[in-house]
Order: C-alpha cells, then structure tokens, then sequence
C-alpha cells in the first residue's frame, strides 16, 4: 500500500482541490476532451465563467476524489460516475440546471481541421478564390497532395474552382491535413458533449440528456392515451377512466330505452329527432325524396287550382279548332 508521503504533492493538491469542488456545486457532467481543441476549451471556459467550472485531470485523481467525498458526504451513486469517467475527461462543476448546462454546450459549435491519420465524417471542400498563399513550394503541395486547380493571380496562389478533397468516410493522411490546415479548412464540426452527468445523487447518461423532449413528450401522450382507450375497453375503473365509462354507460342505456320504446320526460327531444328521422327514411325510400322543411320567413304559395270550366273552355277550344 502507497503511503501518504509518497504521493507527491501536486497530487494531493489536486485531490483536495477536486473534493472541495464536489463539495461546492451539486452538479457535475463529465465531458470526454480527446477529440476537443485546446483553444475550443479555452473559449468554453470563458462562456461559462460565473456558471462552471472545468477542471482537467488525470483519471486516477478524479476517481480519488470521488471516493473521498463520497466517504465524507455518504451521497449515492457516486462509484457509478467514477465507473463512467473516460480516459481523457474533464470534470465540470455547476449549480446551473444539468440540462441548461447542455444547452450552452450544443449553442457553442466549433468547426476545426479534419485531424491526420483520421476517417473524415463530412465532405471536404475547398472554396474557389485566393487563398492568401504565395507562389513557391507551396503550388506544388495544392496540386499534387489535394489535386486542387490553381492558377496564379497577383503573386498569390488562387483556386479555380470549388473542389471536394476528400468524401465522408475517406481517410485524410498527415500531408493532407497538413494542407487543409495551412488554407485555413475547418470542415469539422465540433461540440463539447456531457458524457454522463451526477447531480446531487441522480445520475443521466448521455442519451437522457440528449434525448429529443418533444418526440419523448409525444411518445408519452400516445401511450397514455392507447393505455385509456384499453383501459375503457376492458372496462378498468381509475381516475382518468371514470368520466369516460359513466358517458359510455349513459350512451348505452339510451341506445335500450330507444329500443325498448320506453319514454322518459328528459329524452322528448330525442324521441322527437329520432321520429323525424325515421320518417325521413320511411319518405326517401316511398317517394325518393325527404321531407323537406319550410325556409324560414317565406310561405309556401299554394297551387292554384284549375277549374272545370277552364276545363271545358280548353276542350271545346280545341274541339272547335277542328272544323
């Protein structure tokens, strides 16, 4: 077993400075930082200032520390964040709520170099224009490490025309990193994502934390009202299925009484509606047409009736047309 006095103390500095954090703020996200640029750290730091804190150290300290708080606070599932730092982390402390913390986060993307040796997730492309390079060895790296078209413009080095270097998935090599980087391409986008976060005893992985809110508020809805709709089928009695079955039961017992032809003073009207539309049916299916109800404010003329004299005054019209 290590003895304190052999534990230099940088170490133990860091280890007490961690504890006294864990101590101050209730909430800690671990943000891996293998792949984030120093600067994008830097710049982070600022944004958050007054808000949290990041503070970088070795895995092993961190776990230290942790284990030493927990001893001195007895608050739960703190092995469980211990077991979830990556190798290259980053603790973050914050009283800010988790989720807002994360919010900052997504708001603040950094695009840089695509890295040597590494899979490209995006296209590369190179803008036409000047590139600000002058002429000399450097012509030679454009055209024949990117096969970029260039031409020479008022001793500077131009591109003809937009260029795609490299496809999503292709690898880009140490050379053509190297070039990318000196004209200045940032084709990848960066953020600083919470890895798994501990606030004041709960722990969120990642993919709570960056679960979309208004698909996961629309799943819920669905469910709930697919568990209602069983719930009213099976006929299972609770708060929310209790209004719902006494409306269907009351539609039910109305659908027997009209059937049964019991009258109640209370369902006139609707005896009334039903007759009428009974008798609209009976109508349609004896004369092909419904009963058709009078406009409002305007009386029907009744037909005039023919005499027989106008009868008799026609036939004999007609009779004498003859001769």
């Amino acid at each position: 077993m290590i003895k304190q006095h052999d534990i230099p103390q940088w170490k133990l500095d860091e280890i007490s400075l961690l504890v006294d954090l864990f101590n101050k703020y209730k909430n800690v996200g671990v943000i891996e930082v293998g792949h984030i640029h120093d600067q994008q750290i830097q710049a982070t730091r600022k944004l958050l200032r007054d808000k949290a804190i990041i503070r970088m150290s070795k895995k092993s300290l961190q776990t230290r520390a942790i284990e030493v708080f927990e001893k001195e606070s007895k608050k739960k599932n703190l092995q469980e964040l211990a077991s979830k730092i990556p190798g290259q982390s980053s603790l973050v402390f914050t009283n800010t709520d988790i989720f807002e913390l994360k919010k900052l986060f997504l708001e603040n993307e950094w695009m840089v170099p695509a890295k040597p040796n590494e899979i490209t997730p995006v296209d590369i492309w190179v803008p036409a224009g000047d590139t600000g390079l002058p002429t000399g060895q450097v012509i030679s790296e454009l055209n024949m490490t990117l096969r970029l078209p260039t031409r020479i413009q008022n001793d500077t080095i131009w591109i003809r025309e937009d260029t795609r270097t490299h496809k999503a998935g292709e690898l880009v090599d140490v050379k053509q990193a190297a070039v990318l980087k000196k004209l200045g391409i940032r084709p990848i986008e960066s953020l600083i994502r919470i890895h798994f976060a501990w606030c004041d005893g709960e722990v969120y992985p990642e993919e709570v934390l960056y679960m979309d809110i208004e698909q996961f508020q629309q799943d819920v809805a669905s469910c709930y009202y697919t568990a209602q709709t069983l719930a009213l089928e099976l006929g299972i009695i609770d708060e929310a299925t209790i209004k719902p079955l006494i409306q269907k039961a009351n539609r039910e017992a109305l659908g027997i009484l009209f059937e049964l032809g019991i009258f109640d003073e209370s369902m006139v009207e609707d005896y009334i509606k039903k007759a009428a539309l009974n008798a609209n049916i009976v109508n349609s299916l004896v004369f092909g047409t419904g009963i058709s109800a009078p406009i409002k404010g305007k009386t029907p003329e009744p037909k005039k009736e023919e005499s027989e004299d106008d009868d008799s005054e026609e036939e004999a019209t007609g009779i004498g047309s003859l001769f």
